[in-house]
């Protein structure tokens, strides 16, 4: 079973990465966590297609790590901080999901898993572009997910729970002290076993929150 993390250099992707087996990386930096590294100079469409040709090999699962949060408020509305926002969280997961089938590096009956966020339910205050991002993510990999029927490919969400990291402890600056407090963190150990499982299909798919 081989997999390909896109966007393979983030913490949490490097974290399960250094577990499991047979995986590779697309990312700007080259791991030593990974059997094979895909360095990609950007996430432009140009730069994406050029990598993507370049890769004989079929994949099982497919997962898109790319992401990125800020603070931020719709009070305070900034059309170009929140079109950047959009096509990190949006634009550029669907770009490579787009790419990937185009280019034929799925498996038959192969899985492509975006790589989401409990921000999309929750709807933080001081999150507004980051869960709007994820929100969306959520509903195009539902509606990816239909189009690709007849095609075999699977499209699932993955919703990570808070990670007490910087991202993480980012989420909860403008939150109620009360709801700090009562705040869970999930360990990193519980989501390489959740990641696991779900790349042996041995819990239900299409959303899944890791929490």
């Amino acid at each position: 079973m081989r997999n390909l993390f896109v966007g393979g250099s983030s913490e949490i992707a490097r974290e399960i990465a250094k577990r499991i087996k047979n995986t590779d990386n697309l990312s700007r930096k080259s791991l030593r966590y990974y059997k094979k590294n895909f360095k990609v100079k950007d996430y432009s469409e140009i730069s994406l297609k050029k990598i993507l040709r370049k890769i004989k090999k079929k994949y099982k699962n497919i997962l898109i790590f790319n992401g990125e949060y800020s603070n931020s408020f719709l009070s305070n509305f900034n059309e170009k901080i929140f079109v950047k926002a959009l096509k990190i969280n949006l634009f550029t997961p669907l770009l490579v999901a787009k790419l990937a089938i185009d280019n034929n590096i799925l498996e038959k009956n192969g899985s492509i898993f975006f790589i989401s966020s409990i921000a999309s339910k929750n709807n933080q205050k001081g999150n507004a572009y980051y869960s709007i991002s994820k929100k969306a993510l959520e509903l195009s990999a539902k509606i990816l997910g239909e189009e690709q029927k007849l095609r075999k490919v699977r499209v699932n969400i993955i919703n990570l729970g808070l990670v007490k990291n910087k991202m993480g402890l980012s989420t909860l600056k403008y939150l109620p002290k009360n709801k700090v407090e009562k705040a869970k963190f999930i360990t990193k150990n519980k989501i390489v076993l959740s990641f696991k499982n779900i790349l042996k299909k041995k819990i239900n798919l299409k959303k899944v929150n890791i929490v």
